[in-house]
């Protein structure tokens, strides 16, 4: 009997050290989502204006005698709701293969990227200044268990880049992390996306594909390179489909 009051004791005493860890846990996940969430909206939303260059309100700070300029959110969404308009892809894929090959095509790709499915669109005094769209994958960087998230925006002929944005990352800090930096992202801008982009190491000049590779970060360069060639693509084959 003294066993079994043992045995009961020691499982409720593992039951309720597991809980009481397991309970913070989903407390914090249930404060901190809605902020995560919306650190990601307000990400998004300011890239797209930032690539369009369509200016929004930014404020004063100051933090311990350091001054900064801090983003105002409702004013970023206040403009990205009045300038930019987004439209939402159909499922539909169209192709002149056969229907067996059409669906191990779709299967192929599913498994490694995700359909384009909203599309950013910037019109000034009528007309299309370009087109925006998010592409994220797994296991693209040399973080293989992680998403690398993309904002790719390209022009009215939809092959030349206005813009790129490191939406959400979990690269080396110094290696790979520097996919978040003004000077690598900068180098994009105008660069043509047919018949693919290239990162390049080892040249001092690119050509109109081209744009230098992050140095000591190989795998984070080709992961983002075949995330925007693959994105592209299926960009375009969508874009075809809808149209016709």
């Amino acid at each position: 009997m003294n066993e079994l009051k043992l045995f009961l004791t020691r499982i409720m005493a593992f039951c309720l050290i597991t809980a009481i860890p397991g309970t913070i846990l989903l407390a914090l996940y249930f404060v901190t989502a809605p902020r995560i969430a919306e650190y990601h909206e307000i990400k998004l939303k300011k890239s797209v204006l930032d690539i369009f260059n369509i200016s929004y309100h930014l404020y004063d700070k100051e933090f311990f005698g350091f001054k900064y300029k801090k983003i105002n959110k409702k004013d970023i969404r206040k403009v990205f709701e009045k300038s930019i308009t987004i439209e939402t892809l159909p499922e539909a894929y169209v192709s002149e293969q056969s229907d067996g090959q059409i669906e191990d095509e779709r299967d192929e790709r599913d498994e490694r990227d995700e359909k384009v499915k909203e599309l950013f669109m910037y019109y000034k005094d009528g007309k299309l200044q370009g087109i925006g769209f998010v592409a994220t994958r797994l296991g693209y960087g040399f973080n293989k268990a992680a998403n690398i998230s993309l904002f790719i925006c390209v022009g009215p002929d939809l092959e030349t880049i206005k813009g790129i944005e490191a939406l959400d990352h979990t690269e080396t800090p110094g290696l790979g992390g520097r996919m978040s930096e003004e000077g690598f992202k900068r180098q994009f801008i105008g660069k043509k996306l047919r018949p693919k982009i290239s990162l390049v190491r080892g040249k001092e000049t690119v050509g109109p594909n081209e744009v230098h590779a992050i140095t000591g970060a190989s795998y984070t360069s080709k992961g983002i390179e075949d995330i925007i060639n693959e994105a592209m693509q299926a960009f375009w084959r969508e874009m075809e489909a809808n149209r016709g």
